[in-house]
């Protein structure tokens, strides 16, 4: 198969894979390699789609980055490896976590106002103990670290109180 062929080829099957969805040149990187296509074609490939702009490695971050707030959002630690295992290039993934609204500090805030409303606890203490334990073990699930977790736990307590 010439080069243009696979060019043309290799091009119009990514075209097709990413459809109306947004996609990142790595997942596009990793689907052309697994259809068996030469390196150097991928690559001819994938910066055109991006000057094209069916490629867009921040649009899919910000994308993968909204749909990981509120009741589902993660620590800085899970979400660059979950930005890492899409492909995302390291320069995107330092930029766009650089955000003030992607810190550990407001984004488990929000996963604590969301999971773990005030009146979620008990008001015996024993079992409100518990419940916190269970709470920071959910939070450390979500790449959260303990102490951030109960900290931010204490900073509620303590504008409650």
């Amino acid at each position: 198969m010439t080069q243009d062929l696979q060019y043309s080829e290799a091009r119009n099957k990514a075209i097709a894979h990413i459809g109306i969805a947004v996609s990142s040149s790595g997942k596009i990187r990793e689907f052309l390699s697994d259809k068996g296509y030469d390196a150097d074609v991928i690559e001819e490939v994938i910066a055109q789609l991006i000057e094209d702009k069916y490629i867009d490695d921040m649009r899919y971050a910000v994308k993968v980055l909204r749909n990981r707030s509120g009741r589902n959002s993660e620590g800085r630690a899970k979400l660059r490896a979950r930005l890492e295992a899409s492909g995302i290039p390291d320069s995107v993934i330092h930029e766009v976590l650089s955000r003030d609204e992607y810190a550990d500090e407001n984004t488990i805030m929000e996963v604590i106002s969301d999971r773990y409303p005030p009146e979620s606890f008990s008001s015996d203490p024993k079992t409100a103990k518990k419940e916190l334990v269970k709470a920071v073990r959910y939070l450390e699930s979500r790449g959260y670290s303990s102490s951030l977790a109960l900290a931010s736990f204490r900073k509620i307590v303590d504008d409650v109180e």
